[in-house]
């Protein structure tokens, strides 16, 4: 085996996946590589999952499986698989994605080449056989290096609002300062808080120019699309997104993308609050309109104001509906969005 510094470990988590697990393990078997470990994480699955992936760890060199007695949700996993990390680079993959073919030897001789700590990639989006390829919005690619949190702010999007563990490569300094971590507490949305901490924290990274990473779309499995509590956990990631921000010496200069963001997500999981139980909808303009009345309320009427017209009216209803829960509520909702 080379080095550590010279190798790379995969953390592929999975959880009752079953036979969605063998595109993702059949693609790894085109990246082999003296170079690579995989490490395939069983998250308590209880189904055939598990007996999936040993197999998969039988027939693919340099890979070993990590089968957790329970389900702990993915970052909890991915925090267990970076306690056992022996190599000096660490990426992500989830079990239901894939990769193409050679994809991980050839990223990895570009995050050596380029130098740096931190090496983002960007995707192909596939829905059936549909493909599109998705690009960080980031000018530090190909080969130029950038300052992350001066890519932190845009009039639309930004490589933060890019928040995906598998779309990068880190070396393990960024795990030793803890710059790279997972909130374990965190179900859903736990890419976000790692996302801001990595953009504020890491003094230099670039986009590569391989692509070859498959994120499977509309998968009625997917976290993403479940009606459940989980879904909740959307506020907590805000606000502890928000606690690095006010931690960061340009705080002020940050906190504007931050409710910004705030103000898109909440609008989008209100547009689909149909799927949350009325109890859960609830609770999500509690928990929610209780985190906007924390933002500067002249600066979020800005955001309001400037987002497409159902948008803004997703606020505005959410926000509504946030006060009739707790009519003690002393933020002003009048002439928001307006």
């Amino acid at each position: 085996m080379p080095s550590p510094d010279r190798s790379l470990t995969v953390v592929v988590t999975a959880h009752r996946l079953g036979a969605m697990v063998e595109d993702c393990v059949r693609s790894l078997r085109t990246s082999v590589d003296d170079r690579i470990r995989f490490l395939l994480v069983d998250d308590g699955s209880g189904d055939d999952t598990p007996e999936r992936l040993a197999a998969a760890a039988r027939r693919t060199p340099n890979t070993e499986l990590l089968a957790l007695p329970r389900n702990v949700g993915v970052a909890a996993a991915r925090m267990t698989a970076l306690e056992r990390l022996e190599t000096d680079w660490v990426t992500f993959l989830d079990g239901d994605d894939w990769v193409a073919r050679n994809y991980f030897p050839r990223l990895f001789d570009e995050v050596l080449t380029a130098g740096v700590d931190w090496v983002r990639v960007d995707h192909v989006a596939s829905r059936g056989k549909q493909r599109i390829l998705t690009r960080i919005p980031d000018i530090n690619r190909a080969g130029r290096i950038g300052v992350p949190r001066e890519s932190i702010l845009s009039a639309r999007t930004s490589s933060v609002d890019f928040a995906h563990s598998w779309s990068g490569v880190y070396h393990r300094r960024l795990v030793d300062d803890g710059s790279l971590y997972f909130p374990t507490e965190l179900r859903t949305a736990e890419d976000r808080p790692t996302i801001w901490s990595l953009h504020l924290r890491v003094p230099e990274f670039t986009v590569a120019r391989t692509v070859g990473l498959h994120y499977r779309l509309g998968l009625s499995t997917s976290l993403t699309q479940t009606g459940d509590d989980r879904q909740l956990d959307i506020t907590e990631s805000m606000r502890q997104v928000q606690q690095l921000v006010l931690a960061d010496r340009d705080a002020e200069r940050f906190l504007p993308k931050v409710w910004k963001t705030w103000a898109g997500l909440f609008a989008w999981h209100w547009e689909h609050r149909a799927r949350l139980t009325p109890r859960l909808r609830l609770r999500f303009a509690r928990e929610a309109g209780a985190l906007l009345d924390t933002a500067d309320q002249p600066e979020l009427q800005r955001v309001v104001r400037a987002m497409p017209e159902s948008k803004r009216q997703a606020i505005e209803g959410l926000r509504r509906t946030a006060a009739l829960t707790n009519p003690r509520r002393t933020a002003s909702l009048t002439g928001v969005g307006r």
